[in-house]
């Protein structure tokens, strides 16, 4: 079954609650590693010093290291070459000795903990100028280890390239829950898996408001009949508005969360729709005797990808945020549907039924150039990019039942990050 296609007529409610290294190490990045051929950063992540605090010093480490990997833009230097380096006695960073293994970077860490609190101090060195980058000092609970280690991951990518990671963000998906199916939340990579919805019913397609993931819009049968629901991003729920028609799901947000665009077959046949949240005013966008659904607001809010059968099979179109000027932009392929826009709006993710199975494909819209980024292992669906337009997270079915995994937007690096529980509709957060 296509999760990426449900098609019922809901009410829609609210509840309110709420790469690589530069020439120089000062110099930021511009571009993906694939696409402008820049070398990774060589970087050692040597074990944290620490006294009274040795397991969250090792749960920092490991997980730095493996946010550093995930990103694509560091290579980091095998923990078995580090043994090389003589211990300092002095405490000055042996910067040469750190070169000899090929780290042109040093990651110097320090752990403690005050009043209750994990206090990590990390420095970045820089081996080849001899010099200190960054000294940040970051603190929070023993539970909260890993977001620690991740904001440090964040900042380190920040430094070399200028714009955040995805080490801090959250991936919400659908996954079976007794008789229902429920939101959950999990980190980027996986951990940390937490259950959002409790209503023993079935809860679809969560989508991340925008800027900043405060909300998350998706589909739900808790009322007496499935409705599009909105909830503050830690799952709390205020009072229920309910908005006049009989509106169906694949709810999709403007860029400044304001508006939410649905599919609706108040009329008798299923069209697109925008919910100004402020007036409470529907309008309709498109009038068309086929079946126009699963609508995607580019990033700058001026255009909507949607899927529609008007050509007489499912195909991805592009339309004003009017509604005017309605295009078709898939071609290969008798069935395709799911359009995701990358961050910067310059090109679209979407699934694409290939010799039976579902499959993900990447459209360059100033090209029109397409790249097939999975194939030969079951059906993969539901594709959402991360904030910074380098991976892709989705729905596959590859091993049995579907999970979520993550890849690399060329397609490289497939990651799988639930195992069980038949998860799918899977959104990164902002």
């Amino acid at each position: 079954m296509n999760h990426a296609g449900f098609r019922f007529a809901l009410p829609i409610v609210l509840l309110l609650s709420a790469g690589g290294r530069p020439a120089s190490a000062q110099e930021t990045l511009t571009g993906e590693i694939e696409r402008s051929g820049w070398a990774q950063v060589k970087i050692a992540i040597p074990d944290a010093e620490s006294r009274d605090a040795a397991a969250e010093a090792r749960e920092i480490v490991e997980t730095l290291r493996s946010d550093l990997d995930f990103s694509g833009y560091f290579d980091v230097i095998d923990r078995g070459l580090y043994g090389l380096v003589p211990l300092s006695s002095d405490g000055e960073v042996r910067h040469d000795d750190w070169l000899s293994i090929g780290a042109e970077a040093m990651i110097q860490l320090r752990v403690g903990l005050r009043g209750g609190r994990v206090d990590l101090q990390a420095w970045l060195h820089d081996n080849e100028g001899k010099q200190v980058l960054f000294a940040h000092r970051y603190g929070g609970r023993p539970g909260l280890v890993r977001r620690i280690a991740h904001n440090l991951a964040d900042d380190l990518l920040e430094h070399y390239t200028g714009r955040k990671g995805v080490a801090m963000t959250r991936i919400a998906f659908t996954s079976r829950h007794g008789e229902g199916k429920e939101i959950f939340l999990m980190d980027y990579d996986g951990r940390n898996i937490r259950r959002l919805t409790t209503t023993g019913t079935i809860n679809l397609s969560p989508v991340w408001s925008p800027p900043d993931g405060d909300e998350l819009a998706f589909v739900s049968w808790r009322g007496r009949q499935p409705g599009v629901y909105v909830m503050s991003s830690e799952g709390e729920l205020g009072h229920l508005d309910t908005v006049g028609g009989e509106l169906s799901g694949s709810p999709d947000w403007a860029p400044r969360g304001d508006r939410l665009v649905y599919s609706s077959d108040v009329h008798g046949n299923t069209e697109l729709y925008e919910l100004d949240r402020r007036s409470g005013r529907n309008t309709r966008l498109t009038r068309n005797p086929a079946i126009d659904t699963a609508p995607a607001v580019s990033p700058n809010g001026r255009e909507i990808a949607f899927t529609s059968d008007r050509s007489g099979a499912p195909q991805i179109y592009l339309m004003d945020a009017e509604g005017l000027n309605v295009r078709r932009i898939s071609w290969g392929g008798n069935y395709n549907e799911s359009a995701a826009w990358h961050p910067d709006g310059g090109r679209i993710a979407y699934v694409s039924r290939i010799r039976g199975r579902f499959d993900v494909i990447v459209l360059d819209l100033e090209t029109d150039e397409t790249q097939r980024l999975t194939r030969g292992e079951g059906n993969n669906e539901n594709p959402a990019w991360s904030r910074d337009g380098r991976h892709i997270v989705f729905a596959s079915n590859r091993r049995g039942s579907y999970d979520i995994y993550s890849m690399r937007s060329d397609g490289s690096n497939v990651r799988r990050l639930t195992r069980g529980g038949d998860c799918f509709t899977p959104h990164w957060s902002p």
